[in-house]
């Protein structure tokens, strides 16, 4: 039976890969992660070379607290049309492509004002995160209307953190060779232009066989705005409190090493050695992570994955306040490299597949998939994103006490104890019956 039931999954997976689909993630995954740390840790590299201290580091980088705004606009995007964007491409993709040249755009204004016009740079910054935000509820609601099937829950998240996950690196550490060589400006011009395979890929993707079945219709206001809040209380009944306090917690220790950026300048690790370290085994374990993800939802389902992801995404938090005491070890330093990179490719394919599960076991999910995800997400990342903004200061408070490596690797200890409650709400989950596998 179980032999029986492995080889039909498999089967499965071999006709999602022949799927053109799951491909093209791969390059929308590269598009939404481009932007992702350029406005977050990646930033506060540039911030601290430049001279900016911890506590201002860290309230700048918390623009990024856009992305979990994101639920506020979701509900226009969900229905409202583009003129003349959406006869050419349609509901999804016209948001994708006006919200990638928005980032593109964005970053270059970073690149002309720089730290040195502060108000202006934050400005081109906080313009970046709202682009970057809108381009995710876009893609998400692609990727959801795209799933089919059990193969395509696991492959499709799968794939898309890969591209995500190339793109981190590509601006979690080939940006620090560019920097050295060329500047800071330049790198994000560069940069901007990488946005054009986003755009190449939106105009080749098909739009969603939902999306082609659906009409027009005159949306009131309530239907509009209230209604698609409304209906995930509904479709959730006495669990949608626990599903979105879960998941504010779920990745709120991964959230809050924003600040380890900074940590790496103030050890004195040279940009070359991070850049390389990331590059080789950041990278395989990044993809082993999101690999193992993968695996995982396909042979344990999502309620076990989701418990595993729980579990080992703030083993990183742990490794950070080793390597913080470390003073630059190049081998704590890949230690660490290899514990936040595979745990949270674990975790971060758990974390979008228990989203899209949730969306898609409900007719209400499907009717406003938009926003029901957006919604979870928000939850979630707003409440790292807040957060966030207050580790500079809470390093700099503790430094006068303990000094900064220390102060440095009790914040990352602390940070991983979230864990711990986290798995507590993973138990009630799967008690009321949240999990379907």
């Amino acid at each position: 039976m179980i032999a029986s039931e492995t080889k039909n999954r498999l089967k499965a997976v071999i006709t999602a890969l022949k799927q053109p689909t799951s491909w093209l993630l791969l390059g929308m995954g590269f598009s939404a992660g481009l932007p992702f740390l350029l406005v977050g840790g990646t930033l506060s590299f540039w911030l601290r070379s430049a001279g900016i201290s911890l506590t201002l580091i860290g309230f700048i980088t918390s623009v990024s607290i856009i992305y979990g705004a994101k639920v506020l606009w979701a509900p226009w995007m969900d229905k409202f049309r583009l003129p003349l964007l959406y006869r050419w491409l349609g509901q999804r993709r016209s948001y994708m492509l006006l919200s990638q040249v928005g980032v593109a755009a964005g970053l270059s204004l970073m690149a002309i004002y720089g730290p040195h016009h502060l108000v202006a740079f934050i400005c081109a910054a906080l313009f970046v995160a709202f682009a970057a935000a809108s381009q995710e509820i876009a893609i998400d609601a692609w990727r959801i209307e795209q799933t089919e099937n059990a193969a395509d829950q696991a492959l499709n998240p799968s794939f898309y953190a890969y591209g995500f996950r190339i793109a981190i690196l590509t601006t979690d550490a080939l940006i620090l060779v560019l920097s050295k060589r060329v500047g800071w400006p330049l790198s994000y011009q560069i940069l901007a232009l990488a946005m054009l395979i986003g755009v190449t890929v939106t105009l080749l993707s098909p739009r969603s066989t939902i999306e082609t079945q659906a009409h027009a219709k005159t949306k009131t206001l309530y239907q509009l705005i209230v209604e698609p809040f409304v209906s995930f209380f509904q479709a959730h009944k006495g669990t949608a409190g626990l599903i979105l306090l879960t998941l504010a917690l779920y990745r709120l220790p991964d959230y809050l090493t924003n600040i380890a950026g900074a940590m790496y300048v103030d050890t004195g690790l040279d940009s070359d050695t991070i850049a390389a370290m990331r590059a080789t085994i950041g990278l395989v374990a990044s993809f082993a992570g999101i690999a193992a993800g993968g695996s995982c939802l396909l042979l344990l389902g999502v309620r076990r994955t989701f418990w595993l992801g729980a579990l080992l995404g703030p083993i990183s938090n742990i490794c950070f306040s080793w390597m913080s005491v470390a003073h630059g070890d190049p081998m704590v330093f890949a230690i660490t490299l290899v514990g936040d990179n595979f745990a949270n490719g674990i975790a971060e394919t758990a974390f979008v597949a228990f989203m899209t599960q949730q969306v898609l076991n409900s007719e209400q999910g499907r009717e406003h998939t938009l926003t029901h995800y957006a919604l979870m997400y928000s939850v979630a990342a707003l409440t790292g994103k807040i957060l966030k903004g207050f580790t500079g200061w809470t390093v700099d408070l503790m430094t006068p006490h303990l000094g900064l490596f220390n102060a440095y690797s009790a914040f990352f200890i602390a940070t991983a104890a979230i864990g711990l409650p986290c798995l507590f709400l993973c138990w009630r989950l799967r008690q009321k019956g949240v999990f379907s596998s």
